[in-house]
């Protein structure tokens, strides 16, 4: 039996990723093991849609209940479901709360697609490939400058 529910408190199979408030900015936290399969092409795509996500979101931070401020899912009957905090859809531009929709289904379906790929190279008895994106435990600072 799941107990995981999503923002809308439906049961939840999958949680695909979520975005978090922290500090000033939001984080975007993808589901560990998907993680841990990421492709690095699909990785590229991804950033830009999570960032144009956050991009979205932040303007409406101040206006929501929870530190989960969007949450995606694959809900037990199979279907994807992306949820705001409670009463945040209310405050969105419809257009905006569209294409924020629109970005939200494109990286679920990113992910769907790494899972896939994951699962069909193990079907294969395909060792893990060396496109896969690896994160170091602990980054090394970037630094930030400007060239001359």
């Amino acid at each position: 039996m799941n107990n995981l529910k999503n923002l809308a408190g439906n049961n939840v199979s999958l949680l695909l990723f979520r975005f978090e408030l922290r500090g000033n900015g939001i984080d975007f936290v993808l589901n560990k093991a998907i993680a841990a399969d990421m492709y690095q092409d699909v990785d590229e795509t991804i950033k830009p849609l999570a960032h144009a996500c956050c991009e979205t979101l932040s303007r409406y931070r101040r206006l929501s209940v929870s530190n989960t401020i969007m949450d995606g899912n694959i809900l037990d009957t199979g279907e994807f479901e992306v949820m705001l905090s409670k009463g945040l859809g209310r405050h969105f531009v419809d257009d905006e709360k569209q294409q924020l929709f629109q970005d939200a289904k494109h990286i679920a379906d990113l992910l769907v697609a790494v899972m896939d790929r994951k699962t069909q190279e193990l079907k294969e008895g395909k060792q893990p490939s060396l496109s896969h994106v690896h994160y170091p435990q602990r980054p090394k600072k970037i630094k930030k400058g400007s060239r001359s």
